[in-house]
């Protein structure tokens, strides 16, 4: 049984976590398997876009806490994968089916667009546990005010559904049998446009986060006229005078 499924279809890669009886936390052998996904997804031109799930009752409950830790560089960190998927600069979707806490939670919270189960729940429990977390401080604080996430980090009270939808920390809540169905629905949106064009518009928003305000409209003038250059360009303005869809190709 593979505990990381993997598989592309129509230019979507789907990453099913498939450790069920663990509520899917990421071992050793799930994280080795999971960046090195990301990284095919990058050089791949037949993918335009990734959609992450979780079998079972869980989407992620993080690391595995029971594996003894690996020596220094020897595995990366959990951590280190939400820089992953930020920087791979074409759209991630987040199909929250079940408990997403920690570093699952992390991983939802790197992903572009998040569709979750209306009878679960993100959280970071780790300071029950005696330890602190990474994707809170980091991901959480920056998308909430500090006072609100603080005070899910620190007391380790969960986020049920509704409120993550309130404070716009997910797109959308459904049913969890609908979850998956939803959020590749969202997928297939985004992934009938130009893909050069959704991905420099992930680029320019990751990117330029860390930029004065001078700097970043530099920057995203830049790509646009990199963008104006491409085949796909051509064709958007064409199939507009044609009265058409457009057909693009990703060049």
């Amino acid at each position: 049984m593979a505990l990381v499924e993997y598989e592309v279809r129509d230019k979507l890669a789907c990453i099913t976590l498939n450790r069920p009886e663990k509520m899917n936390a990421i071992n050793h052998e799930m994280s080795e398997r999971i960046f090195a996904l990301f990284d095919e997804m990058e050089r791949d031109p037949g993918v335009w876009g990734c959609l992450i799930t979780g079998n079972g009752k869980a989407f992620s409950s993080g690391h595995d806490l029971t594996e003894p830790p690996p020596e220094e560089g020897e595995v990366k960190p959990v951590s280190d994968l939400y820089q992953v998927i930020m920087e791979l600069f074409k759209p991630c979707f987040a199909a929250i089916n079940g408990f997403c806490l920690a570093g699952g939670a992390g991983i939802a919270l790197s992903c572009d667009v998040r569709v979750m189960a209306e009878d679960t729940q993100l959280g970071w429990p780790q300071v029950v546990r005696g330890i602190s977390s990474v994707s809170g401080p980091i991901l959480l604080a920056k998308l909430l005010p500090f006072n609100l996430a603080h005070y899910h980090l620190f007391t380790g009270e969960p986020i049920d559904a509704e409120t993550a939808l309130r404070l716009g920390l997910v797109n959308k809540v459904v049913p969890k049998e609908k979850v998956l169905e939803e959020t590749e629905k969202i997928a297939r949106q985004v992934l009938a446009n130009a893909p050069l064009a959704v991905r420099a518009i992930k680029e320019i928003t990751v990117r330029a986060r860390d930029m004065t305000m001078e700097d970043a409209l530099r920057f995203g003038d830049v790509i646009l006229k990199r963008l104006l250059e491409t085949k796909d360009a051509e064709e958007g303005v064409r199939a507009f005078k044609e009265k058409r869809p457009p057909r693009f190709k990703g060049r």
